[in-house]
């Protein structure tokens, strides 16, 4: 169906369900989101900073970050807080967005699994993620999902695009003591403005 839409489809209501595209159906009615939709903008945010995320970490080495926060939107992006063993200039932040380009051009699988409270505590701890750990030590709900591009886990809280192949418009610039993940907006999916 992806020839009758001018833009990439990230989502499918299934009975008006929505669902992530990975899910198999049959006997159902369709229909399908794309980011001109509120869910289908807000499934691609969430990917490409679990995208951005995982290249952040490969591009820095993991033992050297001490933080990576994603703080608050800010115009057409989010703002993210990095402190850590290495110095966040626009060299490094070119090389984490060619790392991300490099993931886009492999469209790797972009994996959920449901997971008990505890199990996610034990997991954030270990990959260092304390502040994650802590939230987890608060919540009531049993289970939480785990997304994974490759190796790299993480939680969030919606539904991701299928693969980071859908993760075509982005762009990373310093900003004050941290940088931004520029992405595009519903109106224009397609273009990135500041």
């Amino acid at each position: 169906h992806q020839k009758e839409y001018e833009y990439d489809i990230l989502l499918v209501r299934v009975n008006g369900k929505l669902q992530e595209l990975h899910k198999q159906v049959k006997d159902c009615e369709l229909s399908f989101v794309t980011a001109r939709d509120k869910p289908g903008m807000s499934a691609y945010q969430r990917s490409a900073s679990l995208m951005m995320l995982k290249a952040f970490y490969s591009v820095a080495g993991a033992g050297n970050v001490e933080k990576l926060m994603i703080d608050f939107s800010i115009g057409r992006g989010f703002f993210v807080e990095a402190r850590g063993n290495f110095v966040l200039n626009q060299e490094f932040l070119d090389a984490v967005k060619a790392k991300m380009r490099e993931y886009v051009e492999r469209k790797i699988p972009i994996m959920k699994r449901s997971v008990s409270t505890d199990d996610a505590i034990d997991l954030f701890e270990k990959l260092g993620m304390y502040d994650k750990a802590r939230l987890f030590r608060y919540r009531m709900v049993s289970r939480v999902n785990i997304y994974s591009i490759e190796n790299f886990e993480d939680y969030f809280y919606g539904y991701m695009v299928k693969s980071t192949g859908y993760i075509k418009y982005f762009d990373l610039q310093l900003y004050d003591d941290g940088f931004v993940l520029l992405l595009p907006s519903r109106k224009n999916p397609k273009e990135l403005s500041a």
